[in-house]
């Protein structure tokens, strides 16, 4: 059941392809993308998540810290990269699926690992459980 459940879900949500250059050199414009339903999130995982900023556009970035309910994420190639250095942590519920493979371009084609991201990387969520804008700056 748990199989087949999975196999609709990537059927009707877990195909994306890649537009932008965030992710270079790991992936291209133009890969297209398998993804799994987000269970089980591990920094170094590549994932899709709800770009906060534009409802309906999805962003690819790797997950670098988990924190509770929420995931920091960055690029590959930082310079061409809108992540969580600019937007902040994301909610965990914000995570689309995690990419286990690229089907296209038939160049292409083969799996997306997950690589290491070194201790301490990324930004750090918030430790008193408020998001980013309802926290205040102190100066």
């Amino acid at each position: 059941m748990l199989v087949a459940c999975t196999l609709v879900w990537v059927l009707r949500k877990g195909r994306v392809t890649v537009v932008g250059e965030s992710m270079s050199p790991t992936l291209l414009p133009g890969d297209r993308l398998l993804l799994r339903p987000p269970w089980g999130l591990r920094p170094g995982q590549v994932v899709v998540v709800a770009d906060p900023r534009e409802p309906g556009r999805q962003l690819v970035k790797r997950v670098t810290h988990l924190a509770g309910s929420w995931v920091e994420v960055e690029g590959d190639n930082a310079p061409a990269s809108t992540d969580s250095r600019s937007l902040g942590p994301l909610r965990h519920r914000d995570v689309r699926g995690v990419v286990v493979g690229r089907y296209g371009p038939p160049g292409r084609a083969g799996g997306v690992a997950a690589r290491a991201v070194p201790p301490g990387g990324g930004i750090r969520a918030p430790s008193d459980g408020a998001s980013p804008d309802e926290r205040s700056s102190t100066g």
